[in-house]
């Protein structure tokens, strides 16, 4: 594996290489002042059904964007049967410089409740015609002492238990009962949101996603702390679970 998780330039050129090999074009996403943002859409994806990916809103949690580029790399052959819709990094400038915020010192993972940033506005424009089987989240937690997630669904079967099985052979399981004052059990904090408390704190990517466009909302965090190695072949073990649940 490549260790170079900061190189943003060095991601895009993995990108860019499968989706040759697939036969997928990377399209731009949006451009900041210093990068270019991308995305992979398969073309079995229709309006309905289906997941979308996201990885690298926190520039600190590297795991995420190597994940999902690694497992595209191990799946190239068969991305183009899969309805996928791939974002391979939200914050270019904070993967390199290992921080959480953006070059304009935003935590777009607050943002999403908001039209008038370019890169929040672009995401929603490009999900417009979709209602996702599932949208995904990689995100890593530097205080977690093992794989948790948020399991934010109005569907059922819920997915979380599946997703935490898969990557189980590879990080254990969480086992804090609490994580920021709230309950967990089993590594899945499952909830009810509340429209008002968002409004006031503002809409991180999954809580808007549920509202909006997807049955399932899954935010995967990855205890930072651990090799990386580790990391990301849990997060590259929940992804492949993930698909095979939306294409049962």
């Amino acid at each position: 594996m490549s260790h170079r998780a900061h190189d943003y330039r060095f991601l895009i050129q993995r990108w860019r290489a499968v989706a040759r090999a697939a036969g997928l074009p990377l399209r731009k996403l949006a451009t900041t002042a210093q990068h270019d943002l991308y995305y992979l859409r398969t073309k079995c994806l229709t309006a309905s059904g289906g997941i979308y990916i996201s990885a690298g809103i926190h520039g600190d949690e590297p795991a995420a964007t190597e994940a999902l580029i690694t497992w595209a790399e191990k799946n190239v052959r068969r991305l183009h049967r899969l309805p996928l819709l791939l974002l391979p990094c939200l914050n270019p400038c904070g993967l390199i410089n290992n921080t959480r915020v953006n070059e304009d010192g935003l935590d777009l993972n607050r943002l999403f409740h908001r039209d008038d940033q370019p890169v929040v506005s672009a995401v929603k424009q490009l999900v417009a015609p979709h209602q996702f089987a599932a949208a995904m989240m990689l995100h890593e937690d530097y205080d977690a002492q093992g794989l948790y997630l948020y399991d934010v669904a109005r569907a059922k079967p819920y997915w979380g238990e599946a997703l935490l099985n898969a990557a189980r052979p590879h990080i254990a399981i969480e086992p804090r009962t609490r994580i920021d004052g709230r309950k967990i059990a089993g590594g899945i904090y499952r909830r009810r949101l509340d429209r008002r408390r968002f409004e006031r704190m503002g809409y991180p990517e999954a809580v808007w996603f549920h509202f909006n466009h997807a049955e399932r909302s899954l935010t995967i965090e990855s205890p930072s702390e651990f090799a990386l190695e580790q990391r990301v072949a849990a997060q590259v073990a929940v992804i492949e679970e993930s698909v095979r649940l939306a294409t049962m």
